[in-house]
């Protein structure tokens, strides 16, 4: 059964850009983890903007979590990783929803890199982000 996850993107001491589809497009193809996370092939990501506090796209993992792809510029914190597929996508965090639309409060997140959501958050997710993205 496919499960759903609410992740976290950037810190609010180093939020995404505004227009952060223009400097980080390698979201959209893999993410990063501290420790392995159970997230399986099929199981789809909600993007959380940690700095915005904003969802801004939905994603579905394509492969198994590994530690031997190098993808970001400090491996030591982000040592795992998946591959991703982008379902929707807001490009302009000014237009992306608030997390609270979805029925998680902003404090769900802090300290963690992702959460399981349950279908109903998921389906708000998706029903918000559809209705502005690309």
């Amino acid at each position: 059964m496919r499960a759903h996850w609410l992740k976290g993107i950037g810190h609010a001491r180093g939020s995404l850009p505004e227009a952060w589809l223009a400097e980080r497009a390698s979201i959209l193809e893999r993410t990063g983890f501290p420790r392995r996370p159970r997230i399986e092939p099929g199981d789809r990501l909600v993007y959380y903007a940690a700095g915005w506090r904003r969802v801004f796209a939905v994603v579905e993992a394509i492969e198994e979590p590994t530690d031997r792809v190098r993808h970001t510029s400090n491996p030591a914190r982000w040592p795992w990783s998946i591959a991703v597929e982008p379902l929707l996508v807001i490009p302009h965090m000014e237009n992306a929803p608030p997390v609270e639309a979805i029925g998680v409060a902003a404090r769900s997140m802090s300290q963690q890199s992702h959460i399981r959501l349950g279908e109903d958050h998921y389906e708000r997710a998706v029903e918000a982000i559809a209705g502005v993205a690309l």
